[in-house]
């Protein structure tokens, strides 16, 4: 794999590409959890071309792309938190999805979205960044915790007809 790793902002015209590596890399890690059905289910209402678009053009949400060469390798996008979790009274914002193809992993590309994320949320003035994770994605939770984020509650996550453990974290910005 290319290592030279770009980054900017995505545009209307990236949206297929997000919808592809958000349902190949959501298989890669999590389609051995579930059902054909329910699988198919959740793909086809969250990573849709269209979802993309409205992502992109939503002023509230911002998402960053990676790529090594000219292939889209991992994408990183944060906004307006809709956790099921009382963020409290100063401003505050959610880290949707770090995504990164299994074979672009290893190489800091997921480390230096979440940087992104983070210097993002600062700078719109977020004093709290929070995300939720499957309960037994270990290698994600030790990257959160590595960069200093702390669980500070759970809910269930609907894929298809299967309802998941997910913690949620939090990462105090000020």
């Amino acid at each position: 794999m290319n290592r030279d790793l770009t980054f900017r902002d995505a545009q209307v015209r990236d949206a297929d590409g997000l919808a592809e590596i958000g349902r190949e890399t959501f298989v890669e890690t999590f389609g051995d959890l579930y059902s054909a059905g329910d699988l198919r289910q959740y793909l086809d209402e969250t990573y849709s071309v269209e979802k993309m678009i409205a992502d992109i053009n939503d002023p509230e949400v911002e998402v960053r792309i990676a790529f090594s060469g000219r292939k889209m390798l991992a994408y990183c996008k944060i906004g307006p938190c809709k956790l099921p979790i009382d963020t409290g009274p100063e401003p505050a914002l959610e880290l949707h999805r770090v995504y990164v193809y299994q074979h672009g992993q290893g190489v800091g590309v997921g480390r230096i979205l979440l940087s992104w994320a983070i210097e993002r949320a600062r700078q719109r003035g977020a004093r709290n960044l929070f995300l939720g994770v499957w309960e037994s994605n270990e290698r994600a939770i030790a990257l959160y915790e590595g960069t200093g984020f702390e669980k500070v509650g759970g809910y269930k996550f609907k894929v298809g007809d299967t309802l998941d453990d997910e913690f949620i974290m939090r990462l105090r910005l000020a």
